[in-house]
């Protein structure tokens, strides 16, 4: 009896690991530095949403740590213990007596992470690159990239996209670009990306900026890469945000055999 329990146990773990390794899920959302319209805290309803939906690897925008308009409080600390998720800040600028930035969360341990800091010809709000390069249970590593890009300047967004495109596109690891663009699918500049690049929303006219019918939210992959989507989603919930949160699941191509 003990035997077939242990066999079973085994087996579960098993099919347990298969399945981590078989697909990715991704969620990208710009939190409004944690409030709804109202300006009410909604930190804590987004963690629950964020367990309901169970992303893998998530990249969060407008994240505050300890401002005086969040009231002091650690935004990505309280996510991260209320999803038992790996954190990774990248602050952007000083604001309110603490910071203002990205976030990544991860169910898997962050081997390693970047920031950089993104052109502004036109001085305006700061903006950073951020990204976390991810140990899978698959013993795979993926690089995952978060920004979150100027809304007031063209000069400056178009320099941003370039620029992270120019880092990104000979990533050894397979890579992920995800966050708030500030621009919509129809943007020359984006146009010219998706050369490369892979845009999970693609196929879809649901908007991700709520009220205005815009999808300025993007979760990306580059064309010559091991990853394939899956399934893509806006996902219709509350309004925790301005924004409405971005979900993907990717699995990894099998390698092409060669000759017989």
């Amino acid at each position: 009896m003990r035997i077939c329990v242990f066999l079973a146990a085994m087996l579960g773990g098993f099919l347990q690991k298969a399945t981590a390794q078989s697909t990715l899920t991704v969620l990208t959302y710009n939190i409004h530095h944690g409030a709804n319209a109202l300006e009410h805290n909604t930190i804590v309803q987004i963690g629950r949403l964020i367990r309901e939906y169970s992303p893998d690897v998530i990249a969060l925008q407008e994240v505050d740590s300890v401002t005086t308009r969040s009231r002091k409080q650690d935004h990505l600390g309280q996510l991260s213990r209320l999803t038992s998720m790996y954190p990774l800040y990248g602050a952007a600028i000083d604001f309110q007596g603490g910071k203002y930035g990205t976030a990544i969360l991860s169910k898997y341990p962050i081997i390693a992470s970047q920031k950089m800091m993104l052109p502004n010809p036109d001085k305006t709000e700061q903006r950073i690159l951020q990204c976390a390069y991810i140990e899978l249970p698959n013993e795979k590593t993926v690089r995952f990239c978060n920004s979150h890009l100027d809304h007031q300047s063209t000069l400056n967004r178009n320099l941003q996209l370039a620029f992270i495109d120019k880092t990104l596109e000979n990533s050894i690891q397979p890579v992920f670009w995800c966050g708030d663009f500030n621009t919509d699918p129809d943007d020359p500049e984006i146009e010219k990306l998706m050369e490369r690049w892979v845009d999970a929303g693609k196929d879809s006219h649901t908007s991700t900026l709520v009220g205005t019918g815009a999808r300025i939210d993007y979760i990306l992959s580059l064309k010559q890469s091991e990853l394939e989507l899956v399934r893509y989603r806006v996902l219709n919930v509350p309004k925790f945000s301005d924004h409405l949160p971005v979900l993907a699941t990717y699995r990894f191509r099998k390698p092409q055999k060669i000759g017989r």
